[in-house]
């Protein structure tokens, strides 16, 4: 479509474990909207970090593996780049912020140091002043004292607000935020949010957040991607999703979390554990944790369906939309 910026289709991911070969992804497509500001939920394990760290070449380089697919961005596919071209493209076109900082950031470099650095390899000048003004932009206060800091002098809040400017520094059509703000403290989570929203308004940059919290999803996206069992099973606006969910993952995920945010004393939870990819069958992945299942539901994986803007893999869609049944 005119108005995509990215592409995926049927990416497909492994794992080696000594002469072992496991598939944790097994076939994601979806795409990414210019502009927009895209969620990707699902429990831990359902591929969400696996899916878009491979698309830019930073998986495990001894055990992980792209099987296929392909992922298009501009017209080009990501997965028949070399690592020289992907080093060019990662940063400047496409940037990735990693989920913990004290992993991401280098403790023997000063901040200044590290994206001075970052900067050198993509050739660009006048580097102090564009990482002092980016700094700044970021909500950091006094950026020649933050240039000069070493990671841990910096607070959780600090640490990623660095990421985020690292992210955005060089205007990328596109950054990736894996769980962005697990690592603070909760009463500064609004403002890391408040900072991906106005980054997004200023620059139209397209923002994808990797998350497992609908309540980030709610304040922060326009779309959504639900992921579970290494595959897509529905995508759509934020609002439509929340209002109508049409797969029953989603269902019980949102009812889970409006069970934690309501007064009920009852707290309701998702039968079941989420899936293991040694358990992956020939099946609906949500087959053995769905109250809805039924025999068509064990034959084979489904295909994803495409509703108006919506696309939905289940095999009951027509069961869960309004009029349709009967």
């Amino acid at each position: 479509m005119q108005n995509d910026l990215l592409q995926i289709k049927n990416l497909k991911v492994s794992f080696r474990n000594d002469d072992k070969s496991l598939q944790v992804i097994r076939g994601v497509d979806t795409r990414l909207s210019k502009g927009k500001i895209t969620g990707v939920l699902g429990e831990s394990g359902s591929g969400k970090t696996v899916s878009f760290s491979s698309i830019l070449g930073l998986l495990p380089s001894v055990s992980g593996h792209i099987d296929e697919g392909e992922v298009l961005f501009h017209g080009k596919n990501l997965l028949e780049l070399s690592e020289k071209e992907l080093r060019t493209l990662r940063g400047r076109s496409i940037s990735y912020i990693f989920q913990n900082p004290a992993l991401a950031l280098n403790p023997y470099k000063s901040i200044g140091r590290q994206m001075t650095e970052m900067l050198r390899i993509h050739r660009i000048s006048g580097t102090r002043s564009l990482i002092l003004e980016t700094l700044e932009n970021v909500g950091l206060e006094d950026p020649e004292l933050i240039f000069d800091m070493y990671p841990y002098q910096l607070s959780g809040g600090q640490s990623q607000r660095i990421l985020i400017a690292m992210g955005i520094i060089l205007k990328p059509e596109l950054l990736i935020a894996d769980e962005p703000t697990s690592s603070i403290d909760s009463s500064l989570r609004k403002k890391i949010l408040d900072l991906f929203k106005s980054i997004n308004r200023r620059s139209n940059m397209s923002i994808l957040v990797i998350t497992h919290d609908f309540d980030i999803v709610e304040y922060l996206c326009h779309n959504l991607i639900i992921m579970y069992g290494g595959l897509v099973l529905e995508e759509g606006s934020v609002e439509e999703i929340l209002h109508n969910p049409l797969h029953p993952y989603t269902k019980e995920l949102i009812s889970c979390t409006r069970s934690l945010n309501s007064n009920d004393s009852k707290l309701y939870s998702l039968p079941g554990s989420p899936l293991n990819p040694h358990d992956f069958s020939n099946c609906c992945p949500f087959y053995d944790r769905c109250s809805s299942s039924q025999e068509i539901c064990s034959t084979g994986i489904p295909q994803m369906v495409e509703i108006g803007e919506r696309r939905v893999r289940c095999y009951l869609t027509e069961e869960f939309i309004p009029g349709e049944k009967g």
